[in-house]
């Protein structure tokens, strides 16, 4: 069983302070976890009720399993429902950023949401980008609403904190593209892109920030269906970035 110490010390990972000191996250909920356990990212522990243990035992891989309560998960977790699990995971070790040319990129300037952070994380594994670039004061990429949302993809994509500016600019030295959308930009379904580039999304109140626009070279517009006195002034970031990877995936057919 959990002594009170160790749910303490888990439920301190909610903190980014203790997540960068023990270089661990928590992954919380039995969708994310059995996303978790088909990866290969370092699992430490596994925190879950007896029911779930005995059901799900099969799928360990002899990782380290404690029982415990529902008011101990309950204590441990973030979610607003209980949950039957949670797991204590290693922080993966990311390679030097290399870009290539052929290949299609996101960048995030300044996305603070956790749920629109993860589910970009979660559109750009869909559509088979399997790295994007972040602002460094974009929210944590361990935050537990992140690793919720991305329902896995936080596995499987990777993820650069980086000077934003600077890896836009050394993307345009290789020849890349790179792609914002803007409300004066070319009809994204007319306009002429290949499969490779950068593209960019922006903050959810300011958009792209000026500094970062300073670093398009590709203004591209999503195109309302509304008439203008009817249509929103714009779209929530993460649904704008599907459309805009699904535009790029189809083009590649």
């Amino acid at each position: 069983m959990l002594s009170k110490n160790r749910i303490k010390q888990i439920s301190s990972l909610q903190q980014k302070k203790f997540r960068q000191e023990t270089s661990t996250f928590v992954v919380e909920g039995h969708k994310s976890v059995m996303e978790l356990l088909r990866s290969n990212v370092k699992v430490v522990e596994i925190v879950a009720t007896a029911d779930w243990i005995v059901q799900y035992a099969k799928h360990f891989r002899g990782v380290a399993v404690s029982e415990g309560s529902g008011a101990d998960l309950e204590r441990i977790s973030s979610m607003k429902a209980a949950c039957d699990v949670v797991a204590v995971v290693e922080m993966r070790d990311t390679e030097p950023l290399t870009l290539d040319k052929s290949r299609l990129y996101l960048a995030l300037d300044s996305i603070r949401d956790p749920g629109n952070f993860g589910t970009i994380l979660r559109i750009a594994n869909w559509f088979g980008i399997g790295t994007v670039l972040a602002s460094e004061d974009c929210v944590d990429l361990y935050n537990p609403k992140v690793v919720q949302a991305s329902m896995g993809s936080v596995f499987r994509v990777d993820v650069h904190y980086c000077d934003l500016a600077a890896a836009l600019t050394d993307a345009q030295k290789l020849g890349m593209p790179v792609y914002g959308t803007f409300l004066d930009g070319e009809n994204i379904y007319t306009a002429d892109i290949g499969c490779g580039g950068v593209v960019v999304l922006g903050n959810e109140g300011h958009g792209i920030l000026p500094e970062t626009e300073r670093c398009i070279t590709r203004r591209l517009l999503i195109p309302s269906g509304s008439s203008p006195d009817t249509s929103p002034e714009s779209l929530n970031v993460a649904a704008a970035t599907a459309v805009v990877c699904s535009e790029f995936y189809r083009r590649r057919f």
